[in-house]
């Protein structure tokens, strides 16, 4: 199972309707923790599984997989709806606050994650509702779909003001009250089969300035218009079908009376409609992004709920194929009392919200429209064959009246595309607004190249510093000729190769490793295809392969995340650089790393960080680090908490020659005598673990222990040192509390995921310990092999990977 680490995605399935036959009760309401002056439900008290209120789903505590923190998760399992039912039946789970509302107001954000333990992607809905939503107020509750793929966990974030800027994915929520939150409840709309996921780790987080920034911004923009299907000028009599319009009484207004069509709908009758239907289908298939808009007046004093169905094929009635499912596209919309609007519906539904490759994105435009969520039938119609529409209602209680005042196709104002087309410039900066020294013209670039060369002349490093950066007036150690670590009275540091302290400070990444992004075309050989139609829009300027820019591009085999799995790549900081300094790419590059090693020193640095570009080793004048990355056909072993990839099988014979080969390319890129490097880098946060949970902190030894040894190294060396400790699969038994009947069994795989005893927790504890020795003691080996006088500076460590202290003895910095 993989776990991702993204915002709530998937494609929005609403219904505005109060409590979706969901009603609240505030009796037997869950533990609580306390987060500030706030409060959450808490995973940990058992009090909380048993107070979760359920309607058609089952609520179940479980302690092993889905456990996110601490000890315990909660397992929803969600009953299948049918067609039939899907307007009556909402499998759902709601939580509560212990005594009194919940005061969310402090905060941006709810985060949660969920795991779908599931074969196939589960759909839920999130729902967040204050005292009046609990009553059935839509603008008093916030509602997020989102869609989970199968066998994965995803930190998921529920925006509070999601609703209000009309992302996607949101519903409802325009007046919350963040103060007074009643009820959190996650449900799903049928028709369904039968689904489950799995919820842990619920937290509140406060804005970032960087969102606070971005969230302040809100762009109005003209609906665009890309065909009027009629107007109060044009008439409409050629699509109005009376034939098929059942129910309803249908009148032609004029233009004084600044309408289109007044419709009336019985309550006498199950589903009034009105249907629009011309002669021949309409072929709508030049348009890319579509969406079929209305504009509408609800003159009634009461909420009124519109479906809305559109046809590829004859209706079912009239001999076709079409039925409200099949060759049909079928959605809905509550329309406020009293209220004037634009309504949209996306002729293409996407099955999630589009991946723009972007850790923060820019403000979404607001076209003060309203879309019509999809219900049910098919995604995807086809456009080169629209048959009819129809607006209708569901056996409605009483009558209905509204006004249609416009009927046109607009773009897909849902599309991720409207928020992202061209915001980028040829600069590489964001186009929406302006700020202090954002470049605005080629000549401004050559005036800075101009000034950062004068500057070469003046810079200098700080003082009371020795040739190596180390502090002159500090507790001086005999000089080694290189960088070491030595104990300097109580205090452990590193010193230079002359013997003085040293305190490592510089930046990483001093590369242009980091500085591409993805164009949206996949250009590895002559050929050029789009991939990504989001990025593809983003920028006003790219060069054309061959002009003398060009050299920014590249090209990405794989990515870890984003838009793409590989492409077409371009550096605006290349290009930027050509522009600045003149010249090829090459001799721009040059002109940069002699500025960028003036810089460090002027600027206080005292090193260059983990990932400099190989171009800064042997630089002479600034100490740097190298970094190596352990790559090759050896085995690996997949947990649910790996993060950058599956983990090394150091024990797979393989392993110690793919370290072999990292040591040896480094080594033929460094002067193995070179005084300025401090030591290397091998590999970056590794999934060891962490310890917020069994789960998570021995989900490698599980991993292990699950495979069959005839398949696996790690496997048999953890079995070889189980069977050192227990003489007998019985004394195993025993100890660890379980009932294998021989030790073939334990060989051939041992699946289990359960709460660990005192017992196996010790021994998990000690094949981690194992595992993390074997792997450094290899990587050390070998790397001092070929560079025997350099620091072997770790992997370093991130929060989901951290081993025991313990196994770092074979390397001589402790590095995050």
């Amino acid at each position: 199972m993989r776990i991702d680490k993204l915002p709530f995605a998937g494609a929005l399935l609403a219904i505005l309707i109060g409590a979706y036959g969901c009603t609240s009760n505030l009796n037997n309401a869950p533990s609580t923790k306390q987060t500030g002056n706030s409060q959450l439900p808490d995973f940990e008290s058992r009090a909380f599984f048993s107070s979760v209120l359920t309607e058609h789903a089952t609520a179940t505590m479980v302690t092993d997989s889905g456990v996110m923190a601490g000890k315990h998760a909660l397992q929803l399992e969600f009953e299948g709806v049918n067609v039939a039912e899907q307007f009556s039946r909402w499998p759902n789970a709601k939580f509560h606050p212990a005594v009194q509302a919940w005061d969310w107001s402090a905060y941006q954000s709810l985060s949660i994650d969920l795991t779908n333990p599931d074969m196939q992607a589960a759909t839920v809905i999130l729902k967040l509702a204050d005292k009046l939503g609990v009553k059935g107020s839509p603008p008093n509750q916030l509602n997020y779909q989102f869609r989970i793929p199968a066998q994965r966990t995803q930190q998921l974030t529920l925006e509070f003001d999601g609703g209000t800027k009309q992302r996607p994915g949101y519903w409802g929520g325009t007046q919350l009250d963040l103060s007074s939150i009643l009820e959190l409840q996650i449900f799903v709309q049928g028709p369904i089969k039968e689904q489950q996921v799995i919820l842990d780790n619920l937290r509140l987080n406060k804005a970032s300035s960087e969102q606070s920034v971005v969230d302040t911004k809100t762009i109005i923009r003209k609906i665009p218009t890309l065909k009027n299907l009629t107007s109060s000028s044009q008439g409409h009599s050629n699509l109005v079908s009376y034939e098929r319009s059942e129910g309803t009484i249908i009148t032609e207004l004029t233009n004084g009376m600044e309408g289109l069509l007044d419709i009336r709908f019985s309550a006498n009758t199950d589903y009034p409609n009105v249907t629009f239907k011309e002669a021949y289908p309409w072929d709508w298939s030049e348009y890319q992004e579509l969406s079929l808009a209305f504009d509408i007046d609800n003159q009634q004093n009461q909420d009124l709920q519109l479906f809305v169905r559109v046809d590829d094929a004859e209706d079912q009635r009239w001999g076709g194929s079409a039925d409200g499912v099949n060759n049909s596209l079928s959605a809905m919309v509550t329309l406020p009392a009293n209220s004037s609007g634009s309504y949209y519906l996306p002729l293409k539904q996407l099955n999630q919200q589009i991946n723009a490759g972007m850790t923060g994105l820019p403000p979404k435009p607001n076209y003060l429209a309203e879309a019509i969520k999809y219900g049910w039938g098919q995604r995807q119609l086809d456009l080169s064959n629209i048959v009819s529409f129809q607006l209708y209602l569901q056996q409605p209680k009483q009558d209905a009246h509204l006004q249609l005042k416009r009927l046109r196709l607009i773009p897909d104002l849902d599309s991720e595309q409207q928020g992202f087309a061209q915001i980028v410039d040829k600069f590489g900066q964001y186009t929406g607004y302006d700020w202090p020294k954002k470049v605005h013209s080629d000549e401004e670039l050559r005036t800075m190249g101009h000034v950062a060369k004068l500057s070469l002349k003046s810079s200098s490093a700080m003082p009371q510093r020795s040739k190596f950066g180390g502090w002159l007036e500090g507790p001086k150690s005999k000089a080694s000729g290189h960088f070491r670590t030595a104990k300097l009275g109580d205090k452990w540091s590193l010193v230079d190769p002359l013997g003085y302290p040293f305190f490592a400070t510089g930046l990483s990444n001093i590369r242009l490793d980091d500085s591409y992004t993805l164009t949206g075309y996949d250009s590895s050989d002559q050929t050029k295809s789009m991939l990504s139609p989001v990025r593809a829009s983003m920028f006003t300027w790219l060069p054309e392969r061959g002009e003398r820019l060009a050299d920014g591009f590249s090209y990405a085999e794989k990515l870890h995340s984003g838009a793409q799995q590989q492409g077409e790549i371009f550096s605006f900081y290349a290009a930027n650089l050509q522009r600045k300094y003149g010249g090829s790419l090459e001799q721009a590059l040059n002109s940069w790393q002699q500025v960028t090693l003036s810089r460090m020193q002027d600027w206080g640095f005292t090193s260059l960080g983990n990932w400099t570009d190989p171009a800064f080793y042997n630089n002479g004048s600034i100490a740097y680090v190298a970094h190596g990355e352990i790559t090759g056909e050896h085995a690996r072993i997949a947990t649910p908490n790996d993060y950058w990839g599956a983990m090394h099988d150091p024990f797979d014979p393989v392993f110690r020659q793919s370290a072999r080969a990292m040591a040896q390319g480094l080594s033929g890129q460094i002067n193995r005598n070179d005084p300025w490097l401090i030591g290397i880098f091998v590999d970056n946060e590794l999934s060891w673990g962490n310890q917020q949970s069994d789960a998570k902190h021995f989900g490698l030894v599980a991993a292990v222990l699950a495979k069959d040894q005839r398949n696996s190294a790690a496997k048999t060396a953890f079995t070889d040192y189980i069977k050192s400790k227990y003489w007998t699969i019985e004394d195993l038994n025993q100890s660890w509390q379980t009932t294998l009947t021989s030790w073939v069994q334990f060989e051939r795989g041992f699946d289990y995921h359960s709460e660990l005893h005192q017992a196996m927790r010790r021994d998990y504890s000690e094949l981690l310990y194992l595992f993390a020795e074997k792997y450094y003691a290899i990587v050390r080996a070998e790397l001092k092999k070929e560079l025997p006088n350099h620091l072997y500076l770790g992997s370093r460590f991130a929060d989901w990977g951290i081993p025991k202290k313990s196994c770092m003895r074979h390397h001589s910095t402790w590095m995050y």
